[in-house]
């Protein structure tokens, strides 16, 4: 396993199979992912705050608030700030990050630890000036169907309108990066062709890897990680085996309004990762992207709580009978 060294980060829009893939990779007896960090997101820009990171009191508060992320919260493992600038190789964000996936690898008896944030599509270039051997695995799903699940979710934003903006921000953002790494350094797969021929597409990302094929890979859904992970509603699709049931989802719950709408959004990058288009795309009048934009723009945490609170007594009216799904013409606002 030449590369068992080399750090490695999947990247993608949100949605997009990254969680599927993230515990495929975790399942291979050498490879330790952790959940998602967004350190990149919630530390990295703030770095000039902590000051000179060679006085002990600046690098350990760097590393306390690391520690104190929700993300790296739900952890399976716990570290106090000393114990992690005391195992860190530099005294750097580098140095703490690198040592945290280092312990969570340990702390799974594996050698090679990698990362996925879907927000780390757009840290690429940094990510690599920091982990200049990182290798980079770019997961790619069918942005229509990407709206659609970004909307079912609980996440923002709750328009597909919305939803396939972020998709092709995202992987435009990935394109761009990808184009400046040296050869090796990065993949690319399709959700699609993942769900399809699982066992052939995990065997590319074990050579990419330059590890071993492992046939645990093949079943994510038994893994420990993935009965903890699947208890949050966000990834309950997680305790599934790997299948095709969440491919192509906008032929049959979309109109074909609708489809053209989106196809007019992000039809041009959908035809550059290979994905066909249904037909001519049709733009919306651009007042109503604007409304569906600015809907999504929530600034007011409460304003969030509502739109929450608001959807589920939307949902529960359905389920009163008091509307049906062919009551509305489009569901580019949302899917409930």
């Amino acid at each position: 396993m030449a590369s068992s060294a080399k750090p490695f980060f999947v990247v993608s829009a949100p949605r997009s199979g990254s969680t599927l893939l993230r515990l495929i990779l975790d399942s291979h007896s050498a490879l330790a992912v952790p959940p998602p960090g967004w350190l990149f997101d919630m530390i990295y820009p703030y770095l000039y705050s902590y000051g000179d990171l060679n006085h002990q009191a600046n690098l350990l508060a760097l590393a306390e608030d690391i520690l104190q992320t929700p993300t790296v919260g739900r952890w399976p493992i716990k570290l106090a700030p000393e114990e992690l600038v005391r195992v860190a190789a530099e005294s750097s964000f580098a140095g703490l990050y690198a040592a945290l996936h280092r312990a969570y690898a340990q702390a799974e008896g594996k050698q090679c630890w990698g990362e996925k944030t879907p927000r780390n599509s757009f840290w690429m270039d940094e990510i690599k000036a920091l982990f200049p051997d990182a290798q980079f695995i770019h997961i790619v799903r069918d942005g229509r169907d990407q709206a659609i699940d970004i909307s079912d979710s609980i996440l923002l934003p709750y328009s597909l309108y919305s939803g396939a903006n972020l998709w092709q921000r995202h992987v435009s953002a990935v394109r761009d990066s990808a184009s400046r790494l040296p050869a090796g350094a990065y993949l690319e797969i399709r959700y699609e062709d993942l769900c399809a021929a699982p066992e052939a597409v995990i065997r590319k990302l074990c050579a990419f890897l330059d590890v071993e094929f492992d046939a645990r890979m093949l079943t994510p859904h038994e893994t420990r990680s993935a009965r903890n992970w699947s208890a949050h509603p966000l990834h309950a699709k997680t305790a599934q085996p790997i299948s095709t049931r969440f491919c192509e989802m906008y032929k049959t719950r979309m109109p074909s309004a609708d489809i053209a709408a989106l196809e007019a959004l992000i039809g041009a990058t959908l035809q550059c990762f290979g994905y066909p288009l249904s037909g001519a795309g049709r733009p919306i009048p651009q007042r109503l992207a604007a409304q569906m934009i600015e809907s999504d723009t929530v600034t007011n945490p409460e304003n969030v709580a509502y739109k929450r609170w608001h959807e589920e007594r939307r949902k529960r009216r359905r389920e009163q009978g008091v509307w049906r799904d062919s009551d509305r013409k489009s569901i580019l606002w949302g899917t409930n």
